[in-house]
């Protein structure tokens, strides 16, 4: 009788957890069976996880000071497979400035998993937490909900106070998994005034604003009440981004609030939502900012003798100065548009973030003549900048415009593998505000000029060993990029060789212009490889494995740009020596398209015993309209086609 008790109360308390209605539950703590039971279809069908609901709260509470905010989130999330386990690794950021931090508390999970029938719920209180340092003012919160398999369905939940009102918690209602419930409730008081933008959506599923039912409250004699909003979108689908894109800050559905006004409780009202005019005036007054660059001129009389600075031309003055900067202070990966350190603590400790390094040099180059000025930016993860909205939240980089006889140049001093007339790929975003007196000036970032990359290969072929000579030649951010990647370091080459299925000869890997930017980035190795040899054919891959095999476009359509950073173009030549007592069955047919989006040439001529084939294809422009994403992919798919085409041999 005991056992068939402890049975029915266990089956009962698991129907009053399981609840039958065919909705989904937003109570944290109580699970419905719809909860369990639930299932993606249509486009999101295949995703890895879902969110079933994602619930935000933002309000005001009253401190000694004045107010504090607190945010609060309850998140709960059904895992479908294996890769979406990775939505069990929770992230929570939190600011810092001076001596005051945000403080995360209240911290809890939930795990639900189906366990002989019965649904099991373990709760964990006490998360294993870790903070990782993202810049000077950001932090991160980490913790992992454990015993996370297919099937189960997670719940957590959060607060954070922060003394900073400024920073009222944005809320994203699209995620990269289709989103069931979103919900973000905010309560204002009349001391403090937001603005807000709404991307990538034009209204809400619901929306309401009420005044609070609760009591007026007081403060220095004032009676206030609050104004809640309330936003909610449903059945939001998941954001699948793919290759050639910016930020999905850019794209994806969600809200931005900028604290726009303050009103003193002992009257007036100070605007933090200006013009563009007035912040480059404030930023250019700032001590982290323009009187930063100001004190940093005064070392140039201490890093360079100043009688051979002026005797040399704006040119090789500029050029001294950058070298000087990026060969002496090294970048510690933190963004910002302020500075962290004094000019005299960056001099001295050899590292800084990006605004340290930039404003620095900044100073010099003022100091030694050369016209300079900070530019504003915000880089690709960071998402594009909205022009009509003066929010200095959107920047989160400095890099910097010079005149060097009468040639505009930007420049990025934290990228030492970079020319000292080019920024970091990373920056490459949309536009960039020049902060120049009060004028508000707008400079592309955009990079025209093409990047090439040229393989050639001088192939021999020995029973079924091919053994081939490698070359390569990279310019612009190709070069850039191996040169970051793999320098001069021959182990790091030989191991992306090996991992793409060559044997290599170790000896024989040169590298050449590592150090001079302006010029070709220059490698070559010898490989060999085994080639594929069916019913006494050989069959030769002209370009090996250095062409694509897989179109980096995979949707149908597409609603945002395809930006590939830089134009691109790709050569590959191919020398084939057909060995003695052997004969061409087959090679494949020249092709040749051109446009004003795409070229590809496919070119082959055989002469006595050899085979040379030229293969060029290049994407003219950065970036393309989504309108142009069928061609795109189109195009794609014609690189893997004939890129990967194969030269059959036969014996005589």
């Amino acid at each position: 009788m005991t056992k068939y008790l402890f049975l029915f109360l266990g089956l009962f308390f698991n129907h009053i957890l399981l609840t039958q209605a065919q909705t989904l539950s937003k109570e944290y703590g109580r699970i419905g069976q719809y909860d369990v039971d639930y299932t993606c279809t249509g486009e999101d069908k295949a995703a890895e996880a879902v969110v079933l609901y994602d619930i935000g709260k933002s309000y005001f509470i009253r401190d000694d000071n004045g107010f504090d905010l607190v945010f609060e989130r309850r998140t709960r999330i059904k895992i479908f497979s294996e890769p979406g386990r990775k939505w069990a690794d929770v992230e929570i950021p939190f600011y810092h400035k001076g001596e005051e931090w945000e403080k995360i508390y209240d911290v809890e999970a939930y795990t639900y998993n189906m366990e002989g029938g019965v649904l099991k719920k373990t709760k964990f209180d006490n998360i294993d937490t870790h903070d990782e340092k993202k810049n000077e003012h950001w932090d991160v919160k980490k913790f992992a909900i454990p015993n996370v398999k297919d099937g189960t369905v997670i719940e957590y939940k959060y607060k954070v106070i922060t003394p900073f009102v400024f920073n009222l918690e944005n809320w994203k209602f699209q995620w990269r998994i289709p989103v069931v419930y979103s919900e973000y409730n905010v309560a204002m008081i009349p001391f403090y005034e937001y603005s807000y933008l709404l991307q990538g959506a034009d209204h809400f599923d619901a929306q309401k604003s009420f005044v609070s039912p609760k009591n007026p409250q007081q403060i220095a004699g004032i009676n206030y009440g609050e104004m809640i909003h309330e936003f909610v979108m449903e059945n939001v689908p998941a954001f699948k981004d793919e290759e050639f894109i910016s930020s999905i800050n850019d794209y994806i559905i969600k809200m931005n609030f900028q604290l726009a006004q303050i009103n003193s409780l002992h009257g007036g009202t100070s605007y933090v939502v200006t013009t563009w005019p007035d912040l480059i005036r404030d930023l250019k007054r700032n001590e982290n900012f323009g009187r930063y660059v100001n004190k940093s001129g005064h070392f140039a009389s201490k890093l360079f003798n100043m009688d051979s600075l002026s005797k040399m031309s704006q040119v090789e003055k500029y050029n001294l100065i950058m070298n000087k900067v990026k060969s002496s202070i090294s970048w510690n990966d933190h963004k910002g548009i302020y500075t962290s350190k004094s000019a005299g603590n960056l001099v001295d400790t050899k590292t800084g973030n990006c605004a340290d390094i930039n404003l620095f040099a900044i100073g010099l180059l003022n100091e030694a003549g050369i016209e300079a000025y900070p530019v504003l930016i915000s880089t690709r993860d960071h998402g594009k900048i909205k022009y009509d909205y003066p929010y200095l939240d959107f920047f989160n980089y400095v890099i910097i415009f010079a005149n060097v006889d009468g040639k505009n140049i930007l420049v990025d001093a934290t990228e030492i593998h970079g020319s000292n007339s080019r920024i970091s790929p990373g920056c490459i975003n949309d536009m960039g505000l020049i902060i120049n007196k009060e004028e508000v000036k707008w400079v592309s970032l955009e990079f025209k000029l093409i990047s090439d990359l040229q393989t050639n290969l001088n192939m021999n072929l020995d029973g079924t060993k091919l053994s081939t000579h490698m070359s390569l030649s990279a310019t612009e951010y190709d070069a850039l990029e191996l040169r970051k990647k793999y320098g001069q370091n021959q182990e790091k080459i030989k191991t992306h060789l090996v991992e793409n299925g060559y044997v290599v000869v170790d000896s024989a890997i040169t590298v050449q212009n590592q150090s001079k930017k302006e010029a070709p980035y220059l490698m070559s190795c010898d490989v060999t490889m085994e080639v594929e040899e069916i019913n006494n054919k050989i069959y030769v891959a002209p370009f090996l494995n250095e062409t694509l095999s897989i179109n980096p476009l995979k949707q149908k359509t597409r609603s945002y740009p395809i930006d590939m950073v830089y134009a691109t173009k790709r050569n590959f030549t191919s020398a084939i020596h057909i060995p003695e007592g052997y004969h061409t069955e087959f090679t494949p047919e020249a092709e040749h398209i051109k446009n004003e989006l795409f070229e590809m040439d496919y070119l082959i001529d055989q002469k006595d015993n050899q085979i040379n084939i030229s293969f060029t294809y290049s994407f003219k422009n950065p970036v393309y309209e989504a309108a142009d994403y069928t061609k795109i992919k189109y195009y794609y798919l014609q690189i893997i086609k004939k890129g990967n085409e194969k030269v059959v041999l036969v014996k005589d």
